[in-house]
C-alpha cells in the first residue's frame, strides 16, 4: 500500500515566482495527514525571475523539499530528467507549478499506482476549449496514437505517475516529455488515464508553450517513430538498414538511368552530353552512396549511444535540500 511507499513529487519551473510558493504550500498540506513518506523536488529551469530564491527559501525551511537550479533554460524535458535522476521514490509523480491540475488528484494517481498500474496519466478536461489550439492538440494526439498505438487523450498533461522502474529506464531528450505515454509503452508498462478538472493559472502565462515549439514537436514525432519502431523491430529499423536500403534504391535508380544512357551512346550512337538525365543519374548514384555511408556512421553512433553514453542533457548549477 501507499503508506509503505516513498513518493517523489517533481515540479519543473520556469518563471513561476508567483505560483511555486502556493504549489509548495498545497503539497505540504496534502501530505500533512498522510502516512506515506515523500519528497518534493523543484527544478528551476533557468528562470529569469525570482523562482530560485523562493525554491531555496522553502528548501531551507522544509526538509522534504529539494531544489535543483539549472545553469540555463534547457527545456521541460531536461527539467523532468533532472528531477527523475534525483528522485528516490517508489512512486514518482510530476506536478505543474501553475496549479492548472488541482493537487488533490495526486490521491487518485497514488491509488492507481497502488492497484498495480505502472504509469498513470491525467486528461485535463476543457484544457483547449475551441478553435485552432484544440485542433492542433487533437491532431498531435491523434498522430502520436497512430504511431505508438497508445490511446491517451492528453499526452501533454503535467500530472503523471510512474513506478520507479520506469523512471530508472526513461531518458528524455529534446521535447520528448510530450510523448511520455508512448515512450513508457516500449517497456510494456501497464497504463491508465483519468479525467481531471482544468483550472486556468492565476498568475503569468505558460512559459513552456508558443508557436516556436511546433517544428520541434514535429521533429520529435519523427524521432518518436524511429525509437518506437527500433524498440519493437530493432533489426528492421537499424540505421545501416534504413539508410542503406534508401541509398541502394537511389543509387540503383541512378545506375538504371546511366545504363540507359550508355545504351543510347554505345548501341544507337546518340549524343548524351547535353541530356539532363546524365547529370541526374550521376547525382543519384553519388547521393545513394552517401546515404549508405550515413547508415554505416549511424550504426556506430547508435551503438555508442546505447552502450556507452552516460552524458546528461542538462547541467546543474546548484542543489539544495
Amino acid at each position: 500500500m501507499a503508506k509503505d511507499k516513498f513518493v517523489s513529487i517533481i515540479i519543473p519551473c520556469y518563471n513561476e515566482e508567483k505560483n511555486i510558493d502556493r504549489t509548495f504550500d498545497g503539497l505540504l498540506e496534502f501530505f500533512k495527514n498522510r502516512e506515506e513518506k515523500f519528497e518534493i523536488i523543484a527544478v528551476n529551469d533557468g528562470s529569469k525571475d525570482g523562482t530560485w530564491g523562493v525554491i531555496k527559501d522553502y528548501a531551507e525551511k522544509h526538509k522534504e523539499i529539494k531544489g535543483i537550479n539549472m545553469m540555463t533554460n534547457f527545456g521541460q524535458s531536461a527539467a523532468y530528467q533532472a528531477g527523475f535522476d534525483t528522485s528516490k521514490g517508489d512512486y514518482v509523480i510530476t506536478v505543474s507549478a501553475d496549479l492548472e491540475t488541482p493537487l488533490e488528484n495526486i490521491d487518485k494517481v497514488i491509488e492507481y499506482l497502488d492497484k498495480g498500474y505502472d504509469f498513470v496519466n491525467t486528461n485535463r478536461v476543457g484544457r483547449w476549449g475551441k478553435g485552432g489550439r484544440k485542433i492542433g492538440s487533437s491532431g498531435a494526439n491523434w498522430l502520436v496514437t497512430k504511431i505508438s498505438g497508445v490511446k491517451m487523450k492528453d499526452t501533454g498533461s503535467g500530472m503523471k505517475g510512474f513506478v520507479k522502474i520506469l523512471i530508472d529506464n526513461l531518458k528524455l531528450y529534446g521535447e520528448m516529455h510530450r510523448f511520455i505515454p508512448a515512450y513508457v509503452s516500449m517497456f510494456g508498462a501497464k497504463m491508465t488515464e483519468f479525467n481531471v478538472d482544468f483550472k486556468d493559472r492565476d498568475y503569468g502565462k505558460s512559459a513552456y508553450s508558443g508557436g516556436k515549439r511546433t517544428i520541434k514537436v514535429m521533429l520529435d514525432i519523427i524521432t518518436l517513430f524511429f525509437m518506437l519502431y527500433f524498440a519493437k523491430k530493432p533489426f528492421l529499423a537499424m540505421p545501416g538498414r534504413l539508410f542503406g536500403f534508401t541509398g541502394a534504391v537511389i543509387a540503383g535508380l541512378g545506375g538504371i538511368a546511366g545504363a540507359y544512357l550508355a545504351f543510347l551512346k554505345i548501341v544507337l550512337g546518340q549524343s548524351i552530353g547535353n541530356r539532363p538525365l546524365l547529370t541526374f543519374s550521376v547525382l543519384m548514384m553519388i547521393v545513394g552512396v552517401q546515404s549508405m555511408m550515413m547508415g554505416m556512421i549511424g550504426e556506430l553512433m547508435m551503438r555508442t549511444y546505447f552502450e556507452s553514453s552516460g552524458r546528461k542533457p542538462y547541467t546543474v548549477r546548484e542543489f539544495v535540500e
